[in-house]
């Protein structure tokens, strides 16, 4: 399209458009023109009084676009499987042991929380 249209020529499109029966944006885009300019046009056309009909409110309706489909597979409910079991190691085993140079601290799995964190604080300054 030519970027450059006379007065006349905005007018007789925006009135071929708002009788056209399609909405604004079906008729922008079947004629190659960008919505906003279109809208400008109206916005000056009545500012300089001209008399331009309402737009027709089918914006939400794009006639020429298609339904998104989506193919899902179903699948029949999965039987509830158990989670896996954390084997713990029997309380007379050490999880964790901690040496530097010849000290050596070995942690239990039944240990005291609040105890590994304070032993965990003070080790803290001797790495």
């Amino acid at each position: 399209m030519r970027s450059k249209f006379t007065k006349q020529q905005k007018f007789d499109m925006v009135m071929e458009c708002r009788n056209s029966g399609l909405s604004d944006y079906m008729w922008c885009k079947k004629h190659d023109i960008q919505s906003s300019t279109f809208y400008s046009w109206v916005k000056q056309l009545k500012r300089d009084g001209a008399n331009v009909p309402e737009r027709t409110y089918a914006e939400d309706y794009h006639l020429d676009s298609k339904p998104d489909i989506v193919k899902l597979e179903i699948v029949d409910e999965l039987p509830a499987e158990k989670p896996p079991v954390v084997q713990q190691l029997p309380s007379n085993n050490c999880a964790i042991e901690i040496t530097i140079g010849q000290a050596s601290i070995k942690v239990f799995n039944d240990v005291n929380p609040k105890l590994l964190s304070q032993v965990m604080t003070c080790l803290g300054g001797c790495v």
